[in-house]
Formats: structure tokens, sequence, C-alpha cells
């Protein structure tokens, strides 16, 4: 009986085997960085000849379910007129009197 992975390997010469190779290890390098799961398919269609017959034609599709980095949270604040700032524009810094002090005597 002949291995699957010779097919895979004579299929388009070797498209089918470099597709899922390549996604494989792009899944396998964000399951690491993400440590969440993911997938890979590899489906073949097998279609016989019209009328019978020993020809058959394949198709075949490599699909990859690839996790993704959450990005995390980030707090903003909002003023008056709807904009939003990373720091609160309504709180005064606490040194910044200190730094102008400094500046202002040098």
């Amino acid at each position: 009986m002949k291995p699957i992975t010779d097919v895979l390997r004579e299929y388009r010469n070797g498209r089918a085997v470099d597709s899922a190779t390549l996604d494989f290890a792009e899944l396998i390098r964000a399951v690491d960085l993400t440590n969440k799961a993911g997938e890979l398919t590899i489906t073949i269609k097998v279609k016989p000849e019209k009328g019978g017959g020993s020809q058959k034609t394949l198709a075949i599709a490599v699909k990859s379910k690839v996790p993704k980095v959450d990005i995390p949270e980030a707090v903003f604040f909002s003023d008056a007129d709807g904009n939003l700032h990373r720091s609160d524009p309504q709180q005064r810094e606490m040194f910044k009197e200190a730094a102008d002090a400094r500046v202002g005597s040098a």
C-alpha cells in the first residue's frame, strides 16, 4: 500500500506538502507565543472519472486556524471635549511644579 505522504509529495510537485509545512510551522510558533490551541486541516477530495475507470481527480486544501495574540486593555481619560488622554487631564502632575521651578532658576 502506498503511503498517503507519497501522494501528497507528488500532488502538484509537492505544493500541498510545502503549504502544509509552512502553515504548520506558523501554527506551532503562534501556539508557543499565545499559549492557545490552533488547528491545521488537510482536506483531500477525490472525484471519479465519468463513466467509471481508474482515473481520479484530487483536490487538496490546506487550512489553518492560527491563534492570535490578545491585545491587552489600556486605560484612557476623557476631557470635556470628548478627547482621550493617557493621563488624567483633570489631575495635576505631582512633580511638575518642582521641575518647572528648577528649569526657571537655571
